[in-house]
């Protein structure tokens, strides 16, 4: 006697599966794709971020955040504007670090910073009443012991006389 299965349902069809040529050109392509694509950007955050470092010195301890956003403007115009923003802004600066800001010794940094381009450029045009803060500031407030600018007040009151005799 012979038996013969009995299918009460049909045995699953086998699903085609993807020729492997197919699927290799497929697999390959899109890793061809995937590491062009993730190469420019890699290269594009690695060259701008090394810009950026490259322009930007990095920050002192003395320049960590305060917490006053006056004060943190005031330090970075003092340590790393350049000049010609720090004379723009000088009366201002002189200012608030006598006012408000007089135990801060990095601003003292921008005071160094302003006498000695006053001392060292005689082609800058500064206004006499800078020149006039700046030698108050050295003489008249409590200053740290680095920098000391006291040698420089009588080259910056030579500079004050010229220029009020060219006014």
């Amino acid at each position: 006697m012979k038996i013969d299965p009995i299918y009460l349902l049909a045995p699953r069809p086998q699903a085609k599966g993807m020729p492997t040529r197919r699927a290799f050109l497929l697999a390959s392509g899109t890793f061809v794709a995937g590491t062009a694509i993730g190469g420019a950007c890699g290269y594009s955050m690695g060259a701008s971020g090394s810009a950026t470092a490259a322009q930007q010195p990095a920050a002192e301890p003395d320049l960590e955040k305060s917490g006053d956003v006056e004060l943190d403007e005031l330090r970075r115009l003092a340590v790393k504007a350049p000049l010609d923003e720090l004379f723009e802004k000088a009366p201002l600066f002189l200012h608030d670090r006598v006012s408000t800001y007089k135990h801060d010794d990095v601003l003292w940094r921008g005071v160094d910073r302003l006498s000695k381009e006053i001392i060292e450029n005689s082609g800058r045009r500064v206004d006499y009443a800078v020149i006039g803060l700046i030698i108050n500031q050295i003489e008249g407030t409590a200053r740290p012991s680095s920098p000391s600018l006291t040698e420089r007040v009588p080259l910056l009151r030579t500079r004050l006389q010229e220029e009020r005799r060219r006014r």
